[in-house]
């Protein structure tokens, strides 16, 4: 797995150029999930993303959770599967991004609620920059509205 943040894991300088997209836990369980209603339309919403010359990351966070997810769903096996042949980059969340997920979950106007993972993954996405996200929660997408 590459690293986002700092060197990538194979030591080459990560490119610069072209659209960034984050990839939320949602898309990943999807695409997984051949009998997630969403399957066709998220293989198709990633493939255009390839197409356009996206490149995706994900968060460490979001790795452990779609793991969670993909072993409740569709079974410890084909959560090991996903994890042994998964090749998004990966961003290490630090001190810092925890920091501002908490506060931003601790200052929320709203009672609608917002998990941890999901505030990480905004924070992260602030920070660097990235407007952009391959999502299929109703939830995670609202909140980036």
């Amino acid at each position: 797995m590459a690293s986002v943040q700092g060197a990538p894991a194979s030591g080459r300088q990560a490119r610069t150029d072209g659209p960034v997209a984050f990839v939320d836990s949602s898309a990943i369980v999807t695409l997984v999930d051949r009998d997630d209603a969403s399957h066709g339309a998220a293989v198709e919403a990633y493939r255009s993303l390839v197409a356009a010359g996206y490149r995706l990351f994900t968060t460490n966070h979001v790795l452990d959770e779609a793991f969670e997810l993909l072993s409740t769903g569709v079974g410890p096996a084909v959560a090991r599967q996903w994890l042994r042949d998964n090749r998004l980059p990966i961003y290490f969340i630090d001190e810092t991004d925890l920091t501002a997920a908490a506060e931003m979950i601790a200052t929320r106007e709203t009672n609608a609620p917002i998990t941890l993972t999901d505030a990480l993954s905004m924070v992260v996405m602030e920070r660097l920059n990235v407007s952009d996200a391959f999502a299929v929660d109703p939830a995670f997408l609202a909140e980036l509205n």
